[in-house]
């Protein structure tokens, strides 16, 4: 068929895989300006939501003192938030399929959801309306703008899936550092009000802005530059070959959960968010009950949020060369003996320099998983299930993120415990171990063309 906006020929061909791609589209044709801007957009909202998760965790010292709660209340915001935020993206993904390229409803709609979050913080004390207003409202606005942002980059960049995916993820761990430092050395039950209203215009202006100008491709789009063809086979042109191979079919959710390897990725997100939630936690919680200094808590949550986004861009690399499975692997490996770190930084009264490195070695494991895990997805699920079968996995981080919170709290409230360190660092070890048993499902049998006959493609 012919697009007649640019009198560009349109059509869909399909590579040795069964995959199809439609060619004859250019990004500028499509969007006025280079595709480049659907990767920063969407970096730049991811900047803004990121302060919700690590940023409450240096501001739980003001707030519980400004608020008079326990420290399992201020605790249970944080893990009404994590249950809402993982618990939307289904949502989020079955609505950004069914829309047809402006991405600015649910981007508003989310953006309206953290304005009213952080609002609710900064203007009211009691639990309740706390827990509904930034808990409840707040998740689930972050989780619509984190999956629509996850779901745009992975279809405007489907030859590099991995590293744009990683790119854009990433800005929501090292994105919260300037508030973390805010938080830590400038939050005080008197400018609370203030800050916190400042912080929620802020984060508000940029979601909007960036949704409004957030646009999706058609499906199954593909950059005119790259022959797909080629790309399938060619390891000069894509990298991950043979490490990664591409879906035998597609497997649309029910598939992919009959398949055993979905809800094996489900248990993978649960301990990678245990191991996530309880660092974020404990740190936060020590500060107020073990009177860990600001300069500790806001190095720890700093190195802890900046690892994190470090440590996707550099795994989603790597697991190009050494393959997803084996990266996903080495990370739940690091992170469940960051762990064991922790415990030992603890128990040396928290020396700051320990803190600090374990907190980034934590960080670097845990924050991997996620990013690794939309392009494990796609590897072995197929392109067009990507999302859906994404939002099914990261939903993972409710149950994770509740049991490392708890396991945080039992930390800070019973003196020299040591327990919850062990299960937390053993959740990763076994993590690392689980990954041996995933095999991807229904291999397909292709032989690759020999490099000469690639050339001759």
């Amino acid at each position: 068929m012919t697009d007649s906006s640019n009198d560009t020929a349109v059509r869909e061909i399909s590579d040795l895989y069964g995959r199809r791609y439609r060619i004859g589209e250019t990004d500028r044709a499509l969007l006025g300006r280079s595709r480049a801007w659907m990767l920063l957009l969407p970096w730049a909202a991811m900047l803004a939501i990121s302060l919700f998760q690590y940023g409450y965790g240096a501001a739980l010292p003001t707030l519980v003192e400004s608020n008079g709660w326990s420290l399992w209340q201020a605790l249970a915001v944080l893990g009404l938030w994590v249950v809402c935020q993982a618990a939307s993206s289904p949502l989020a993904g079955w609505w950004y399929q069914r829309l047809r390229g402006r991405l600015a409803v649910p981007m508003l709609v989310g953006a309206a959801c953290c304005l009213t979050a952080l609002l609710t913080l900064a203007h009211r004390a009691d639990l309740g309306t706390v827990l509904l207003g930034y808990s409840v409202l707040g998740g689930v606005g972050a989780g619509l703008v984190y999956m629509t942002c996850i779901a745009c980059v992975t279809e405007w960049f489907p030859e590099r899936i991995a590293g744009r995916v990683a790119v854009v993820s990433a800005a929501f761990g090292y994105g919260s550092l300037p508030f973390v430092v805010l938080a830590g050395y400038g939050l005080d039950p008197g400018n609370r009000a203030t800050v916190l209203t400042g912080t929620a215009l802020v984060v508000f202006a940029v979601v909007a802005v960036c949704g409004v100008l957030m646009r999706k491709p058609p499906r199954n789009w593909w950059p005119g530059h790259i022959d797909p063809q080629r790309w399938a086979v060619d390891r000069r042109l894509n990298r991950s070959i043979p490490h990664n191979r591409p879906a035998a079919r597609p497997y649309p959710p029910r598939a992919a959960v009959r398949s055993g390897m979905l809800p094996l990725m489900f248990v993978v997100v649960v301990l990678t968010a245990t191991m996530a939630l309880f660092d974020i936690a404990y740190l936060a919680g020590a500060a107020y009950t073990q009177g860990l200094p600001a300069l500790t808590l806001v190095a720890g949550i700093g190195a802890l949020a900046a690892s994190n986004g470090i440590g996707r861009a550099v795994t989603s690399s790597l697991s190009d060369r050494i393959g997803r499975r084996g990266t996903l692997g080495l990370s739940l490996l690091v992170g469940g003996i960051a762990q064991f770190g922790l415990l030992a930084a603890a128990a040396n009264d928290n020396h700051p320099a320990a803190v600090v490195g374990f907190a980034a070695l934590a960080g670097a494991g845990t924050g991997a998983g996620y990013s690794l895990l939309v392009s494990l997805v796609r590897d072995w699920f197929g392109d067009a299930a990507t999302v859906p079968n994404y939002g099914i996995v990261y939903t993972g981080k409710a149950v994770g993120g509740l049991l490392g919170i708890v396991l945080a709290g039992l930390v800070v409230t019973t003196p020299d415990s040591v327990v919850p360190f062990l299960v937390a660092g053993s959740l990763g070890l076994f993590g690392a171990a689980l990954t041996r048993w995933m095999r991807q499902p229904g291999l397909a049998v292709v032989r690759l063309p020999s490099p000469l006959g690639v050339d001759r493609l």
